[in-house]
C-alpha cells in the first residue's frame, strides 16, 4: 500500500447510498454517523508512517494512541479541524484520503481546504463513480468473465427487477432459495433472503422500500456457499489493476460482515486451496484483474476488493468470482494490514462488532481481562486488542483477537 505523498485517513462508512444521493449536502443516517464517529480511528491501523487520521477528537486519540505497548503503536498522527494548522509544517500538502469516494465527505473537505488557505489537496469527484460504486457493476463484470472463463462454470449473474412482476417471472425460471439485494449498499446489508416462490407481506414490504429509494433490485439464485473470502485490489486511475492480496471473512446468516481473518498471506492462500486448485485461483484472479482494468479504465483510483464464495455445485468446489465489487477500502485491506502485527505462529480475528450502549463496554473489559496481551518478537502472540477507543456509551467496536498456534485444517 506504498503512496508518494502523506495522506489524511478518513473513515466513512456507508458511502454508497452518499454516492446513490449524489448531493454534495447528504446527510448519512443516524446510525452510520456514529458508527464513523466511534471507529473514527480505525485509519490508524492501515495508514502509513507519518500519515493523518481525521477525527472530531484528537486528545481522545492522542489518549488512545499512549496507551498501546510501543512496539505495535501506529505512526499515524490525529488530526482535526482545530488542529489542521499542524500541516504547515509538512513539505507537501497531504492529500485526503476517505474510506470510500462520496460527493459529501469531498464537498466536506473542499470547504475546510479553502479555509485552511490549501493546506492539504482533495479528489475531484468523476460522476462515472456512480455507476462503478452501485451493484450493476459486478453483474457487467461477471458477464465479461464467461468469455475469459470459459471452461468454469460460472453461476448467472444477477436479475435487476423494476417491479414485483419481474420478480415473480425471474422466481418462475429458477429454483429457489433466492438472494434479493439493494443495488446501493455494502458489507453484506440491504440483502433480503427468499427460501421459496411466495412474496409474504414482509418481502413485498422490503422491496417496496427498496424500489422506492433505489427504483430497482436484483435477484439471484442463492448458493451453497462454504467460504467467503475476496481479492483486493488497487487502481491507479490510468487504466492498471494491480492485486494486493488475499482476505477471508466470515458472514453473519443474514449476509452482514461479522469479521475477517488475520494471519499470513501463505496461510490465506493455503486455506482457500484446500477447496480448488492454485490453476483454477489463478486463472480466475488473472481474468478479474483484466476485467476491471477494463471496466474501470481511468474512472477509478483507490484501493477497491472484490467479494467472492467457495460453493458447492453438484458435489463439488466452485468459486463465484463476482460477488460484488466494493469500491472503497475493505475491512479485508484492514485485515491485510493488521496480520502483519500477528506473530509467525499465532492467528486471529478482526471484528467489527455493534452492541447496546454499556453491553460493548462490558465486553472489552471482560475480553481485557481474559484474554490479556502477550507480545512476543514484538508481534502479537496472543490476546485481544481493541483498535479504537472503547467508552461506556460506545456501541461500534473495532478489535482483533488472537491465539496462539496456527490449526490450518479447521480454519479459525
Amino acid at each position: 500500500m506504498k503512496h508518494l505523498n502523506k495522506k489524511i485517513h478518513c473513515f466513512n462508512p456507508g458511502h454508497e447510498t452518499a454516492v446513490l444521493s449524489g448531493k454534495t449536502a447528504y446527510t448519512p443516517p443516524a446510525i452510520v454517523r456514529r458508527m464513523a464517529s466511534e471507529l473514527s480511528l480505525l485509519p490508524l491501523w492501515y495508514g502509513e508512517e507519518g500519515d493523518f487520521v481525521f477525527t472530531d477528537e484528537p486528545v481522545a486519540a492522542i489518549r488512545f494512541l499512549s496507551s498501546l505497548p510501543d512496539i505495535i503503536r501506529p505512526k499515524v498522527i490525529p488530526l482535526s479541524e482545530n488542529t489542521i494548522d499542524q500541516l504547515r509544517h509538512q513539505e507537501n500538502p497531504p492529500e485526503i484520503a476517505t474510506w470510500g469516494l462520496a460527493p459529501n465527505i469531498l464537498q466536506g473537505f473542499e470547504k475546510l481546504r479553502q479555509r485552511s488557505h490549501d493546506l492539504f489537496s482533495v479528489p475531484t469527484w468523476n460522476d462515472a463513480c456512480t455507476r462503478l460504486t452501485g451493484r450493476q457493476t459486478a453483474a457487467s463484470c461477471l458477464y465479461a468473465l464467461q468469455s475469459l472463463l470459459p471452461d468454469s462454470s460460472l453461476p448467472l449473474p444477477p436479475h435487476f427487477c423494476e417491479g414485483q412482476d419481474e420478480i415473480r417471472r425471474f422466481m418462475a425460471g429458477c429454483p429457489p432459495p433466492y438472494v434479493l439485494k439493494m443495488p446501493y449498499s455494502c458489507s453484506g446489508r440491504g440483502v433480503f433472503w427468499l427460501n421459496n416462490r411466495h412474496l409474504d407481506k414482509r418481502a413485498i414490504c422490503w422491496i417496496n422500500g427498496v424500489l422506492k429509494k433505489q427504483g430497482v433490485v436484483s435477484i439471484e439464485q442463492a448458493l451453497d456457499k462454504v467460504c467467503d473470502f475476496a481479492m483486493e485490489f488497487v487502481s491507479d486511475g490510468q487504466g492498471t489493476v494491480d492485486f494486493e492480496g488475499w482476505s477471508v471473512f466470515d458472514t453473519h446468516p443474514d449476509g452482514s460482515f461479522n469479521g475477517n481473518w488475520l494471519g499470513s498471506q501463505a496461510l490465506l492462500e493455503k486455506h482457500l486451496l484446500s477447496y480448488v486448485p492454485s490453476n483454477q485461483m489463478n486463472h480466475i484472479r488473472e481474468s478479474v484483474t483484466k476485467v476491471l482494468s477494463d471496466t474501470l479504465s481511468n474512472d477509478y483510483k483507490g484501493f477497491m476488493g472484490v467479494d467472492m464464495m467457495i460453493y458447492r455445485q453438484n458435489g463439488i468446489f466452485a468459486i463465484h468470482p463476482m460477488v460484488e465489487i466494493n469500491l472503497r477500502y475493505t475491512m479485508g485491506l484492514v485485515a491485510m494490514q493488521l496480520s502483519r502485527l500477528v506473530h509467525h505462529a499465532s492467528q486471529g480475528r478482526f471484528i467489527v462488532a455493534c452492541r447496546p450502549t454499556g453491553e460493548g463496554y462490558a465486553s472489552h473489559l471482560e475480553m481485557q481481562k481474559t484474554h490479556p496481551l502477550r507480545l512476543d518478537e514484538g508481534k502479537i502472540r496472543s490476546g485481544y486488542l481493541a483498535l479504537c477507543p472503547v467508552k461506556p456509551e460506545t456501541q461500534y467496536r473495532a478489535f482483533l483477537i488472537v491465539t496462539d498456534g496456527i490449526n490450518s485444517a479447521v480454519g479459525y
